[in-house]
């Protein structure tokens, strides 16, 4: 007929079943490949920052005990039993002593110098305190755990012959210091650290 519109007929085609099948396999996939790796980085990341924290603990701790035994004072003190002890009491596995430049902030009437403790206590490295120098009966020791999982701590006290000594003071002379004393911490984390501090 002529001026008719002839009109064609298309016919549409979508996805087959098969097709989307398919490509809700490979989104899968993708999507199970994607959160593994976001997984792994995730935990890798936690992983990195736990060793971060833990390694700064270590550090904090042996920079504290590196204060203390630098600051030592050659000062015997008062036992709280009657009698003295020396300016430094020093076993292979624990030490007490007198430091000196003790902080006071607060501007409290107290002395500069403080009495301290190092020792390992089952697996923790802790430092000891007392509130005075002079030490009475009643005298209570502040106990706080600096480093957790510590398997090893061992102290050597170098004397002015240059021989390394296993206790401290080899004789009665209860104001000497040692000239050197060598710190062995060794932790589960990482491993062992010495230390030699020079004291005079």
């Amino acid at each position: 007929m002529p001026g008719a519109v002839r009109l064609i007929a298309t016919r549409s085609r979508g996805y087959t079943l098969v097709e989307v099948l398919v490509a809700v396999v490979v989104f899968s996939i993708l999507s199970a490949s994607a959160y593994v790796a976001l997984d792994a980085l995730s935990s890798a990341a936690s992983g990195h920052r736990e060793r971060s924290e833990d390694f700064g603990g270590l550090q904090l701790a042996v920079a504290r005990l590196d204060s203390d035994l630098r600051q030592l004072a050659s000062r015997p003190v008062a036992s709280g039993l009657g009698r003295n002890e020396p300016a430094l009491v020093g076993e292979p596995r624990r030490l007490a002593g007198t430091r000196s430049g003790w902080v006071n902030p607060a501007d409290v009437k107290r002395s500069t110098l403080q009495r301290f403790g190092w020792q390992l206590a089952g697996t923790e490295l802790q430092r000891i305190s007392w509130p005075v120098t002079d030490r009475v009966a009643d005298s209570q020791a502040l106990t706080e755990t600096v480093l957790p999982e510590v398997e090893a701590l061992e102290f050597s006290y170098r004397d002015a012959s240059g021989s390394w000594q296993r206790r401290w003071p080899p004789d009665e002379a209860l104001a000497r210091l040692p000239v050197a004393i060598e710190v062995i911490l060794e932790t589960r984390r990482f491993g062992r650290v010495r230390r030699v501090v020079v004291l005079q």
